[in-house]
Order: C-alpha cells, then sequence, then structure tokens
C-alpha cells in the first residue's frame, strides 16, 4: 500500500471570536469568527470516557491533579458508548453501501451492512477504544473495528460512520462519511476501518 502523507487539518474546529463595544453599545472592533485551535488533552480524555465502558480513567484538574472522571459502574458511561461487542451492529462503527452525498442532517447510513455470513453481509468485530494520547504534535484517539467476510463473494463497501449508544437502547448516528471509492472485500477477508479524533495546538 502507497504512504500517504498526513496533511496537518483541523476535523474538530473551535471558533473564537471577540467584540469590544463602547458604553453605547457600538462595536469598537470585531475579530469575527477565527479558528481557535486549542483543545488540550482533557478534551479528548473526558470524549474517551463517554465512548469506552472500560477502566477507571483520569483528567487533569486545572489544580494540578489527576481526577477520576469516570469508572466502569457509572451511570454516565451509558451515553455516548461506541464500544459495541462482536456481533453488535447497532453501535459502534458501521459500513455500508450507500453513495449519496452526506448531509448535515444524515441520521444513519444510507444503506447498511448487515451483520452476519449471509449475502451481502459482514461479521461485526468488537470496537476498541484507544485512550487519548499525545502523538508527536497532536493529541489522538482511536476507534477501531475489524469486518469479515464469510458471504461467499466479494462486498463493496462505500459508506462508513459511527452509531453512539444512549441509555442502553437507544442510537444515535454522530458520524458518516462516503468513501472517495468503494473498497472490495473479497471473500474469507476482512476490513478494518479505523477512525482516529485529532486535536492539534
Amino acid at each position: 500500500m502507497k504512504n500517504v502523507k498526513e496533511k496537518k487539518a483541523h476535523g474538530v474546529q473551535l471558533l473564537l471570536q471577540a467584540v469590544v463595544r463602547d458604553p453605547d453599545g457600538k462595536i469598537i472592533s470585531d475579530t469575527g469568527r477565527k479558528p481557535a485551535r486549542s483543545f488540550l488533552i482533557q478534551f479528548l480524555e473526558f470524549i474517551y470516557g463517554m465512548f469506552y465502558f472500560g477502566a477507571v480513567g483520569y483528567a487533569t484538574a486545572t489544580d494540578g491533579t489527576e481526577d477520576v472522571i469516570y469508572g466502569p459502574n457509572d451511570a454516565a458511561n451509558k451515553n455516548f458508548r461506541v464500544d459495541a461487542a462482536l456481533n453488535d451492529a447497532v453501535h459502534g462503527i458501521v459500513v455500508g453501501t450507500g453513495d449519496t452525498a452526506v448531509t448535515n442532517t444524515d441520521y444513519q447510513l444510507e444503506a447498511q451492512i448487515a451483520n452476519g455470513t449471509g449475502a451481502g453481509q459482514l461479521t461485526y468485530g468488537s470496537v476498541t477504544v484507544g485512550g487519548a494520547a499525545v502523538v508527536g504534535a497532536n493529541v489522538d484517539l482511536e476507534v477501531k473495528r475489524t469486518f469479515t467476510n464469510g458471504s461467499g463473494d466479494t462486498i463493496t463497501v462505500t459508506e462508513a460512520g459511527i452509531y453512539v449508544e444512549f441509555a442502553g437502547s437507544y442510537y444515535h448516528c454522530i458520524i458518516r462519511d462516503v468513501l472517495a471509492a468503494g473498497i472490495d472485500v473479497p471473500d474469507k477477508c476482512s476490513l478494518s476501518i479505523i477512525y482516529t479524533l485529532r486535536t492539534t495546538v
């Protein structure tokens, strides 16, 4: 596979605007909305706590101490989870065969591929969620899932996304991507989809 150099980008966007007004409320200066590229590691540590119903996790508090922000028995961890188990196709990373362009109001994949070994189906592996970690100049949080084709024929994947679980029985699509080109997954082969949430100061 050809190595592609990563471009520095800011997919997680934050905007900052500063407005100065005189005593009568008239605007003296307005910077407009400018990119504020200043997410810190604690941002993704909290996202990790929502994504993964796992071991106790910590984030550095404003006084410099390490505070527990979630634990395996924390009810809040039942919200926004993506750490789906084997054969669970209702949340976590999901794939499909749709190719309609993404819109802001999409709420599911266009044509999700079902879990299984029948015609047109893929076996959904368990989702792994890596902790937020400093990687060079960035902070990365990696979410990964492997899909195995046991259908007896090639399956072409054209879309991917992430469904989160809420309160143990509700599911919401937070990410949907139509791939630049369809990916053929031959019979008995597997496809791994990796989403990396990255912040860069």
